[in-house]
Parts: C-alpha cells; sequence; structure tokens
C-alpha cells in the first residue's frame, strides 16, 4: 500500500481529521518521576499539544567524532544535538564508511539510552553490509518516496528495536518519526479516543507499543473503553518499521492540514516536533485524565496494577537455565543447521533437553536471552559463542558487544531483564542468608507480585550471574558485580 492509498482511507481520513481538530483542546497531565532523563522530575498540567513541545525533557549525552561530549535536555538542544547526529551518521552511510556509520550509530544509541541492537550493529559493520543495509532501508522508509508497505518485509527487515528505530529516523530526510514504546503508546491512546468518540467497534489501525521498566501505563486497555496495543515483542520487524512509516504518513498529513510548530522549520523538522510531544504524552497514559478499568487500581501497588491490566511483568523473566542453553546453542550452531529460531527450537526439542525430551513451548521460552532486549544471540559467530559460553568478564564483554567493563545502564523501557535480576539477586543474596527471606525481599519490592514468581527471577539472576563473574558460589557480588553495577539503580 502507498501513501495516497492509506490516506485516502475513510478510517485514517477521518483520524487524521480527529487529530487536526482534537489535538488543541486536549489537557494533558504530565507527571514524570524524576530520573536521571528527567532530573527534578515535571509535574505540570499542559492545555493543547503543540504547548508540550516547551516541556520537553530528556537529558543525554553522547560523544562526536572527535572525542567531544555533547550534552541536551530541552528540545532546543536536542534539536541541535539530533542535528549533528544526523549529519555524522548521513555522510558516513553515502560515503560507504561503515566504521564511522557503526560509531555513529552507537552514539545515537547513547544518546536514546538503548542498547539492544549494538551486537547487530557490529555484525553488520564487520561484514561490510552496515552503510548499504541503511541506505537501503532509508529508501523503503522514507514519507514522501514512491515507496509501499509491503516493501518492508521479513525478507529486508533483519532487525527493528527501540534503538534501530532511532538509527532509521535521523537517516531521514522527511521527518520519519521515531517509533519506540512512548510514542507508540501515546498514538495508540489517541486512536482510542478516537474510536470511542466515533463508536467504531473494531477500527483497522493498530498502533504497538512496549513496557516501561517503571510504573508507568503504555497501554490503553487499561482504560475505560481503551483498546489493546500489542507490545512490540507480539508483532514482527517489519511490522514495526512499517508502523514507523504509517505514523510518519499521518503526522505529515496532520501537519500539512494545519500550521502547527511552524517556528521549527521545514515540515520535517516540523513531524519531530510532533513526534516529541507524543513521546512526552506517551511516558505515562495516565496524562489523558482517563479512568482506568478499576478506580482502587489507582492507589493499589503498581505491580498489582500491571498484573490485572495486562501491562508489564515486573522483573520476572520467562525462565530458562541459561549456561545450559548457550551451551546448547554453540552445539547446534557447531552441526552446521541453518542458523534461526525456528530450526534451533526443533534441535532443542530432541537434544537440548539435558537428556529429556523437551516441549515446543518450553524450547521456545528458553530463547528469552536470545532477544534483541537481551543478549541478541542468533547470528553471532561461533567465535563470539566460544566467548560467552566460556563466562566470566571476556564472555560479559563479548555478550554486551563492548570491548571492556562499562557501567551498566537502562533506558526508558523494559530490557536487559536477565541483567537486571542478576543485580537484584545480587542484593538479595547480600540482604539475607534465608532464601524465604530474600523471596520476601523480592516481593516487597515489588520486582516479582508472587512468591514462584520471584523463585524464577531469582534463579535466573543467580544462573546468569554466576556464569558471567558478577556473582560468586555463594550467590554474593563479586569485585565485577561493584564494577558493573556501580552507576545502577531503579531511579537512574
Amino acid at each position: 500500500m502507498k501513501r495516497e492509498e492509506f490516506l485516502s482511507q475513510p478510517e485514517v481520513e477521518s483520524f487524521v481529521a480527529w487529530l487536526a481538530t482534537s489535538l488543541p483542546t486536549l489537557t494533558f497531565r504530565l507527571r514524570f518521576k524524576s530520573s536521571r532523563f528527567v532530573p527534578c522530575g515535571l509535574e505540570l498540567d499542559v492545555q493543547g499539544f503543540e504547548s508540550i513541545l516547551q516541556h520537553y525533557r530528556w537529558k543525554a549525552d553522547w560523544r562526536d567524532a572527535s572525542g567531544c561530549s555533547v550534552t541536551s535536555q530541552t528540545w532546543m538542544e536536542t534539536q541541535h544535538s539530533l542535528g549533528k547526529l544526523r549529519v555524522w551518521l548521513a555522510s558516513a552511510v553515502n560515503c560507504g564508511d561503515d566504521q564511522q556509520a557503526l560509531e555513529a550509530s552507537l552514539e545515537i544509541l547513547r544518546w536514546g539510552g538503548v542498547r539492544g541492537a549494538i551486537p547487530f550493529l557490529h555484525r553488520k559493520a564487520k561484514r561490510g553490509q552496515l552503510s548499504v543495509y541503511l541506505r537501503v532501508m532509508a529508501v523503503r522508509m522514507a514519507l514522501d518516496g514512491s515507496n509501499d508497505l509491503s516493501d518492508l518485509n521479513s525478507a529486508n527487515v533483519e532487525r527493528f528495536d527501540a534503538g534501530l528505530t532511532k538509527i532509521h529516523a535521523l537517516l531521514d530526510l522527511s521527518g520519519s518519526p521515531i517509533y519506540d514504546s512512548r510514542v507508540g503508546a501515546a498514538i495508540a491512546m489517541l486512536y482510542s479516543l478516537f474510536c470511542q468518540e466515533e463508536g467504531i467497534a473494531k477500527g483497522m489501525l493498530v498502533f504497538p507499543s512496549g513496557d516501561a521498566r517503571g510504573n508507568q501505563i503504555r497501554n490503553p486497555k487499561a482504560f475505560l473503553n481503551g483498546r489493546p496495543a500489542p507490545l512490540f515483542s507480539a508483532v514482527s520487524y517489519a511490522d514495526w518499521a512499517r508502523c514507523q512509516v504509517r505514523l510518519g504518513w499521518i503526522i505529515r498529513s496532520v501537519l500539512e492540514r494545519t500550521s502547527w510548530f511552524a517556528e521549527q522549520g521545514a515540515l520535517p523538522e516540523r513531524c519531530h516536533a510532533f513526534e516529541a510531544c507524543l513521546f512526552m504524552i506517551g511516558y505515562d497514559l495516565r496524562c489523558f485524565g482517563i479512568p482506568l478499568r478499576s478506580p482502587s487500581l489507582e492507589t493499589t501497588a503498581s505491580n498489582r496494577m500491571r498484573k490485572k491490566t495486562g501491562h508489564g511483568r515486573g522483573w520476572v523473566p520467562t525462565g530458562h537455565p541459561f549456561s545450559r542453553v548457550i551451551r546448547d546453542y554453540l552445539a547446534f550452531r557447531q552441526s552446521g543447521q541453518p542458523d534461526d529460531k525456528k530450526t534451533f527450537v526443533t534441535w532443542m526439542m530432541e537434544h537440548g533437553g539435558n537428556g529429556k525430551l523437551l516441549k515446543r513451548s518450553t524450547a521456545q521460552g528458553y530463547c528469552f536471552a536470545f532477544t534483541m532486549d537481551e543478549f541478541d544471540l542468533f547470528g553471532r559467530s561461533v567465535d563470539d559463542l566460544n566467548h560467552i559460553v566460556s563466562g566470566g568478564e571476556s564472555g560479559l564483554c563479548t555478550a554486551l558487544a563492548i570491548t571492556e567493563i562499562q557501567p551498566f545502564t537502562l533506558g526508558d523501557e523494559r530490557e536487559k531483564v536477565c541483567l537486571v535480576d542478576v543485580f537484584i539477586a545480587g542484593n538479595a543474596y547480600s540482604f539475607a542468608s534465608a532464601e524465604k527471606e530474600r523471596i520476601q525481599y523480592v516481593l516487597e519490592a515489588g520486582y516479582a507480585n508472587t512468591e514462584n514468581a520471584a523463585k524464577t527471577l531469582l534463579a535466573l539472576g543467580r544462573n546468569v550471574g554466576t556464569h558471567f563473574g558478577l556473582l560468586d558460589d555463594k550467590h554474593l557480588p563479586t569485585p565485577l558485580f561493584d564494577q558493573f553495577y556501580c552507576d545502577f539503580s531503579f531511579d537512574s
């Protein structure tokens, strides 16, 4: 489907018109907790969508090609910062300089506070494919070209996540939005309100989102009459990429019929300002002032709220024996079979159960650590896998695609659950010597909702922690643990 065909659909036309009419009338209750991204927090009510831009906050820093630090927090500062990143990335990609394209991409991830795409970017650069891949994707994702949504498919969208959406958006010159969990949550909520007001029982548009790593709500289904937004983990990479293009088309269409953000410059700059406002209201959808499905949820513990609304899972992972599974994966790769999840799952059902046959669902669950939000293990070289399987500090560096230990940080979204669970387990074992007390520690801190969930969390934390030398044989923190988590806290 091309842009004109998409925008001419009656429901899309109505949604664009609704946004143009309704956004100036809405009041948004911005409530941000203090964090490293928003120091001192934010608490104010804003009338009208366009007014949100002056309250944009995202504290970030990165280093340019000469090693100089670039910092930003307000929208004006962020515009300048992203402009420099855009020039650096575009210059490298257009020249086919994979090393510079890699460096620029890594700094974009640093600005965005995300790390999941790092191994993928390193692999593409090592193979001399990064610039070509990004350049081809830019053509497929342009908002002002003759491209078709079907141009983005499973055959050519190799990866997509909260980091790659930033890279693709910055490389684009037509105003393509960064489609992360906040932006997805915001547009999903606006579409939900539109459907409610228009009496649309089952709309045609779908806007996925993702879990926040805090207590925020980013799924409209948590609210009265809210329509569910699928999690990013439930959609394909190509679907996510197509959502970014569709949203870009919608934003451009809204701005073409209004004068919003005129002071920002041409249409692409206005598009990014629109996206920045979506980013702010998508932090926590309670900013819309819409009642939750159960009024009591407003005052109950956040983990209970997430459990009842289906939003988030605290820090409880899908249980899996990490050390054994990565050894199995190395054996699988050495067998010479095709390197993909489906084939590995089938192989594990026969060979990976430590002598026992595994159910397909169990084998699929064992792949939890292989995702881009965790260690992104699929596609790694056998040499890398040997290092990761060997464990210790060297194995951890290889798993994270870094050359030396760097302080662990988290972005705005729920990711790196395995390593967070190591941190929780290390603290639990430091706090208490008895298992019952450790479980109580996990429950009271809100990391898990049930005793069984707490046990799963601690088991994974122990397994991953001891494998990489972050925990000792008694599951207590090691000097490497202290070095790795030196700056980490859940409020950072």
